[in-house]
């Protein structure tokens, strides 16, 4: 019989389906390496303007044929090159007796190519995924802790993208401020890291969809710094537009783009976002991610619920699982890691009675069991049996005065501001407005996030012994998004699914 052959494979299809598992396993038991620059990230978009000058965007989605579209096309100049990833075949072999031995070599033989590829791409990353975390920490804080009891969901991925642009755009004080907040001691910590985590967070094989992109939004009456629009060209593959700012056609490229990039998904944010006469440059950077669980939810099971939000009890829906696992818990949270296939997965933090969200954003121990993940000391498995509501949250955050509070201040004043790297012909460009925006979608299959930002310059303890464990998540709630290098591509905090 072929498909014995096929059988005897089994091994393997189990190998990939826990390869998320054992690649964090095997890289948070080995000794950390290091680098001489460390300091020892649905879809996103984030998107900035200059004011006298400068708009910079952030994680926006490319068509999946790499091509250009619409409006865009007038005004393109140049198209980034992306990387041709191995696609990962899909075959139900059932019970067809007449299937080759030729075609099951061939696809098991197609399976450990993209085995292969998958952790070759993100240990690329691992000298860099640690750096990160006291960005995650700051900025967390900075963004998640409310007073309000509205939803709040940013990318911290995108974020350092788009800041690491703003960057390469300034010097002196403007540069040091921001690389003090993205914990870089020098800016070839950024030229270092930025294309790893790149390699490593970007795919588009079937099997995941997390596509990073970026671009130039340049000024035609303008000369920029050849060898500053080569770095973005170089180390964030930017694709390059060139147009009249003071053209309604050039804004509603870049809306369109930003649409597109977006997956449609932050249409009426992006819709607000143009150009005026003083914009001289925008800088576009982009993340869609889309996955599914690892271990599905049954719509059959999904039943109507209450959510005790701090306003009001609200009805929704609650999806249902059931099954062992690792239960982790802290001080004073508990939580469960929802696996995503052939990805990262989705932490679920619930706060212990008496205690709240911003107390767990604040809470130190949140980031240490992220970042440990498998090697968490304070983890117990359970049968958990696992109550989540479906939600779709956006935030529309003005990132001005958090910025200012995080410690980047120059490039907002255009008296003190350094953008030289990137033009001279222009004395005063500073920040005239930044913006991120960001939604996530959760249902039975799996979970959707984007996320933009914008800057305009102008010129629990211990859980009791017992066999099962209900984790119900009827109540406002912490998740963190991890992709597969352990990067943290979205965190939110759900107050009203």
């Amino acid at each position: 019989m072929r498909l014995s052959k096929f059988m005897k494979n089994k091994d393997l299809l189990n190998a990939i389906n826990d390869i998320d598992d054992k690649y964090i396993q095997e890289t948070q038991h080995r000794p950390a390496k290091k680098h001489r620059f460390v300091k020892a990230g649905i879809a996103a978009a984030c998107f900035c303007v200059l004011a006298g000058g400068i708009l910079i965007l952030k994680n926006f989605r490319r068509t999946p044929d790499g091509t250009v579209s619409g409006i865009q096309s007038d005004f393109v100049i140049a198209k980034a090159s992306y990387p041709e990833r191995i696609q990962f075949p899909n075959a139900d072999f059932g019970n067809n007796e007449d299937i080759q031995d030729s075609d099951i070599d061939s696809y098991f033989d197609l399976q450990k190519q993209w085995t292969d590829s998958y952790y070759k791409r993100i240990r690329l990353s691992e000298n860099y995924v640690d750096a990160l975390y006291p960005f995650y920490k700051t900025t967390m804080n900075q963004f998640l802790v409310s007073e309000t009891h509205e939803n709040r969901v940013y990318s911290p991925l995108n974020l350092y993208i788009a800041l690491s642009m703003l960057a390469e755009s300034t010097d002196k004080e403007s540069r040091s401020q921001i690389l003090s907040l993205l914990n870089a001691d020098n800016i070839d910590v950024l030229r270092e890291s930025i294309p790893a985590l790149w390699e490593a967070n970007y795919t588009d094989d079937g099997a995941v969809t997390s596509i990073l992109a970026n671009s130039l939004w340049l000024r035609d009456d303008i000369r920029y710094n050849p060898s500053t629009l080569q770095n973005f060209a170089d180390l964030y593959r930017a694709s390059s537009f060139y147009g009249d700012m003071a053209s309604e056609k050039f804004t509603l490229a870049l809306q369109d783009w930003l649409s597109e990039q977006t997956g449609g998904l932050l249409n009426e944010q992006a819709n607000q976002i143009r150009f005026t006469p003083d914009t001289v440059l925008a800088l576009a950077s982009t993340i869609y991610f889309r996955a599914k669980w690892n271990t599905e939810f049954y719509s059959s099971k999904t039943e109507e619920g209450v959510f005790h939000a701090a306003s009001a009890d609200t009805a929704c829906s609650f999806m249902k699982q059931s099954g062992n696992r690792p239960y982790f818990y802290g001080n004073h949270f508990s939580a469960v890691y929802q696996e995503l296939k052939y990805s990262g997965g989705m932490w679920l933090i619930l706060p212990d009675e008496g205690k709240t969200v911003n107390d767990l954003v604040t809470d130190e121990q949140v980031l240490e069991m992220v970042q440990a993940k498998h090697s968490w000391e304070n983890q117990v498995e359970r049968k958990v049996n696992l109550s989540m509501p479906k939600f779709d949250i956006v935030s529309d955050m003005d990132l001005s005065k958090h910025l200012k509070a995080l410690g980047i201040t120059d490039v907002f004043y255009n008296e003190i501001s350094d953008f030289s790297p990137i033009t001279t012909e222009i004395d005063k460009i500073f920040v005239s407005s930044a913006r991120h925006a960001a939604r996530v979608t959760v249902d039975e299959d799996g979970c959707t996030a984007t996320a933009f930002t914008i800057m305009a310059m102008n010129g629990a303890g211990m859980p009791v012994e017992k066999e099962e464990i209900d984790f119900i998540l009827d109540r406002p709630f912490l998740f963190i998004i991890t992709s597969s290098d352990n990067s943290i591509l979205f965190a939110g905090v759900v107050e009203q699914p």
